[in-house]
């Protein structure tokens, strides 16, 4: 499928939608590794997340090229979560929506993209809702540098801040990385709970890419385990082994004294950032071992070890994050009705208020 609006107002602005990502020309070298084309391409299989269609628009913009990967989606694991950590009385939505891209993307947006792109986006995009017969376009995690610039291209009808990143500067070493933190007893802990790992005989494996697939099942296995303990389980193998291509996918497993798994961090290397995405942590033992706060250790040794300046921790955990003095990120998403329907935007509207409650509880306990 390839449909194309010209529009003469607008300087060599011309826009297409493509059934595939793999019809789209080449692109420069994406933002982050949720802009890749690579992170788009895997969901073309996703099944955790119940996609039913899949359309990826392609803007030339004169010179510059763009793309963004929209889904329509039934059931999405993840909003679910999002709703329970809010205390939603009842679903936001009642029918499908189309989400620009998936919001399992940390960061979403189109970075560098003039006005007249993002106008052109949203245009199109709630145009094609509203044929596919879709409540709403959710044009997700907006990064702060972004969020204006689509506020000028067309105000949204409700903006809802899913969850913030974290990020902090690594530094040469971990003790660089631990000389910001809010207070000395928080570096003693870190560094204990380190230690108790060790203690108790845990390893780093790193599996980078493609190497992870031999302990996919077992790592799905716990990330699932690991998020029940809290909400819906977000990811499967359907989801994860495809995003092992994505450029900079890296896994930091660590392991027993017998080789099988204690958990691992799921993480992208790229650029001059080590983003933590997903954790799974062997439920049956990790209050012994503290197998999370040791794998963060190592996520910081590994940063520093292969020159990221930054580590982004994702999302989540807000408690232990903010006791480490990491920097809160929030990532808004715009979200655009098909029609008008006040009783939606006030659920958008509580849902938002939700989860900033929910943050700033866990925010006052750090």
């Amino acid at each position: 499928m390839s449909l194309t609006a010209v529009h003469p107002n607008v300087r060599s602005l011309n826009s297409s939608w493509h059934s595939s990502v793999a019809s789209l020309p080449a692109e420069r070298r994406a933002a982050t590794p949720f802009h890749s084309r690579e992170w788009a391409a895997a969901w073309q299989t996703v099944r955790t997340e119940l996609v039913r269609g899949r359309h990826h628009l392609f803007i030339q913009d004169g010179p510059r090229q763009h793309r963004m990967s929209f889904y329509q989606v039934s059931n999405s694991p993840l909003w679910r979560a999002m709703e329970g950590q809010a205390g939603a009385a009842r679903p936001t939505f009642e029918a499908d929506v189309l989400y620009g891209p998936s919001i399992y993307g940390e960061y979403g947006g189109l970075p560098g993209a003039t006005v007249s792109v993002l106008t052109e986006t949203v245009d199109r995009s709630r145009a094609l809702a509203h044929d596919l017969g879709t409540e709403a376009v959710v044009i997700a995690n907006i990064p702060p540098a972004e969020r204006t610039l689509w506020r000028e291209a067309r105000p949204p009808d409700a903006e809802v801040v899913l969850y913030w990143a974290h990020r902090a500067q690594v530094g040469a070493s971990v003790d660089e990385f631990i000389a910001n933190f809010p207070s000395s007893r928080t570096g003693r802990e870190f560094r204990r709970q380190h230690r108790r790992g060790n203690e108790a005989g845990l390893t780093l494996r790193i599996a980078k890419g493609a190497d992870l697939l031999p302990r996919l099942g077992e790592f799905t296995a716990q990330a699932r385990a690991t998020n029940e303990r809290h909400s819906p389980a977000l990811y499967g193998a359907d989801m994860l082994a495809p995003l092992t291509r994505v450029p900079g996918a890296v896994a930091l497993l660590a392991e027993y004294s017998d080789g099988t798994l204690a958990g691992g961090f799921f993480c992208f290397r790229y650029g001059s950032a080590l983003y933590l995405w997903t954790a799974a942590i062997d439920q049956t033992r990790e209050t012994d071992l503290h197998t999370y706060g040791w794998l963060m250790y190592e996520s910081v040794r590994f940063a520093a070890a292969t020159g990221a300046s930054v580590l982004d921790a994702g999302r989540g955990n807000y408690a232990y994050k903010a006791s480490l003095g990491m920097l809160p990120v929030a990532l808004t998403s715009a979200v655009y009705l098909t029609r008008p329907n006040p009783h939606l935007v006030s659920r958008l509207g509580a849902l938002h208020t939700g989860l900033n409650q929910h943050v700033l509880r866990a925010w006052n306990r750090a």
